[in-house]
């Protein structure tokens, strides 16, 4: 007999984490919190109180955390392709800058890939363990 009590097997926890790097002043800049949503490998969703406009270039900061081990990428330069205004934040379509020196090398694209993989077979298990 087993002493689980949980009536649905417990899903693997994710910390999906990025920030913004956001210009303070002329020579001053900060890494901003942001939410992420809506991820690919191509780009994805933010939302933030932070103002940017339409074909801005800015640089994003992810990190995945999870149960056996985390990724991170450091530095994604990614343009901004969509604003919305949401409340008092904003929500913005982020895509990555491919042709940026920085996602060109292998590694940055192979980690933004596999950080896709894992969010896909997250919502995979969590769809199964929903349906039971």
């Amino acid at each position: 007999m087993t002493d689980e009590r949980r009536q649905k097997p417990r899903l693997p926890w994710l910390k999906f984490n990025s920030k913004v790097k956001v210009r303070r002043g002329l020579f001053s800049s900060e890494w901003v919190n942001i939410v992420p949503f809506d991820y690919s490998k191509y780009g994805m969703g933010i939302q933030t109180d932070e103002v940017f406009e339409l074909n801005n270039t800015v640089q994003l900061t992810i990190s995945l955390e999870m149960e056996v081990g985390a990724v991170e990428v450091e530095i994604i330069p990614g343009i901004v392709r969509y604003r919305e205004k949401h409340h008092s934040r904003f929500n913005y379509g982020i895509e990555f800058d491919y042709k940026s020196k920085s996602i060109s090398k292998g590694q940055v694209k192979t980690d933004l890939e596999h950080i896709e993989q894992v969010l896909k077979k997250h919502d995979q298990i969590k769809a199964r363990l929903d349906g039971m």
